[in-house]
């Protein structure tokens, strides 16, 4: 009798689920695919708001910081998280290099699916999701096909995904000028007074509509994007010090970032660029690297 066999996988589907939850900000090495079914909902990537409709999908790579909003309203969507680095080593480079192009080459992606291509997005997904239950190599391997079949057939309708943005609500608007304002000056020293005299807008305002647009405080979002930029810093330039990485993002002392730091990732800078270097002895990929030790 064949005994099924339980396998790792480097790859993590969770199909049509409508469960309510509340993502933080956060970053990740692996790729993601989005597919919206229905419901309501927001999502922010970088400083770019979607407010998503049924028949949205999202390519990203999840090294920009990202979050989902939902309300009490019905948020029912299918995500894939995926380590293209595994994929790379199972699969022909030659033949299916170019599958990853739109996360590699192209930033991140929202496809508006109508009619025939949506039917066809769905009915991929579900068998997806068939196969992933199957704990045999068999079907592991056909669900490695079937994304690339997915990918294959979302690849041209990247090309169309600089699309117009679907028009924001005011507030959705304002919060967005405001997410490009902490991107483009992470660096400085700010405060909600220097905010408002920017932005033209009353600060307890932008307080209240950016806790209510993105589900979190604008300094706890700041924190979160100077600690992310901190952790690239640390892994790509081993010459720079943890002193002037701290200055570098915005913290004026060292034992504030160091704090900070480790709240966030479980280790101290130092503690991190020490398993950092552990790791790069034994790997010669930076992907895998930043992998390992996330």
């Amino acid at each position: 009798m064949y005994k099924k066999k339980k396998l790792y996988l480097p790859l993590r589907m969770t199909y049509n689920d409508c469960r309510p939850y509340q993502m933080q900000f956060h970053v990740h090495n692996e790729y993601e695919i989005l597919y919206f079914h229905q419901g309501k909902g927001t999502y922010i990537i970088g400083n770019h708001i979607h407010i998503l409709q049924p028949g949205d999908l999202i390519l990203m790579n999840g090294k920009t910081l990202h979050t989902s909003k939902t309300g009490p309203e019905e948020y029912c969507r299918t995500v894939i998280h995926f380590d293209p680095s595994y994929l790379r080593v199972k699969l022909n480079q030659s033949i299916f290099a170019s599958t990853f192009d739109p996360f590699d080459k192209s930033g991140d992606h929202i496809i508006h699916l109508k009619s025939e291509a949506r039917a066809e997005v769905e009915m991929l997904l579900k068998k997806m999701d068939h196969l992933s239950r199957q704990q045999d190599d068999n079907s592991y391997n056909r669900l490695l096909l079937s994304l690339l079949d997915l990918l294959y057939f979302l690849k041209p309708l990247c090309r169309a995904s600089d699309q117009e943005m679907r028009r924001l609500a005011e507030k959705e608007f304002h919060v967005q000028r405001l997410l490009s304002y902490l991107e483009q000056n992470y660096t400085e020293d700010l405060n909600m007074d220097h905010i408002e005299s920017e932005l033209y807008l009353n600060k307890t305002y932008l307080c209240r509509i950016f806790k209510e647009v993105t589900g979190t405080t604008i300094f706890s979002y700041l924190n979160k994007f100077r600690l992310n930029k901190a952790k690239v810093l640390l892994i790509m330039d081993e010459q720079t010090t943890v002193s002037e990485v701290c200055f570098e993002i915005g913290y004026k002392h060292i034992s504030h970032f160091s704090r900070l730091f480790k709240q966030e990732f479980g280790y101290t800078p130092n503690q991190f660029r020490g398993l950092v270097n552990n790791v790069s002895q034994r790997m010669a990929d930076p992907d895998l690297i930043i992998a390992t030790v996330q």
